[in-house]
């Protein structure tokens, strides 16, 4: 785990104790996207009261204002997404300007 995961996992542990999410795991599979030995690794499988959702943590690109994704990676976010669409799928990122966690879903 890098630093962004742990500290994001800190905050789930955080939302856990609250009561918002019932439980969460780090990097608990692979999911396999094509016959060609192509898979996706996620970061976190979070569990809610009504539903799943994977979340992938990235780091924040201060000078672009952005998260800071490489093309391939989120070519394989938004094909799992479509794949396994019984799930949400989250892209997260530490926002300094806000002062928290910032999340784009995927569909």
């Amino acid at each position: 785990m890098n630093k962004t995961e742990a500290r994001y996992a800190g905050h789930l542990e955080y939302l856990k104790q609250l009561g918002e999410i019932l439980d969460y795991r780090f990097e608990p599979f692979s999911m396999r996207l094509s016959e060609e030995k192509c898979y996706y690794h996620p970061d976190f499988f979070v569990v809610y009261r009504d539903r799943f959702e994977i979340h992938e943590v990235k780091a924040f690109d201060r000078r672009a204002g952005r998260p800071l994704v490489k093309d391939d990676a989120l070519v394989k976010l938004k094909v799992a997404s479509t794949v396994f669409s019984w799930w949400g799928f989250r892209m997260v990122w530490y926002d300094p300007k806000i002062g928290g966690w910032d999340s784009r879903e995927l569909k």
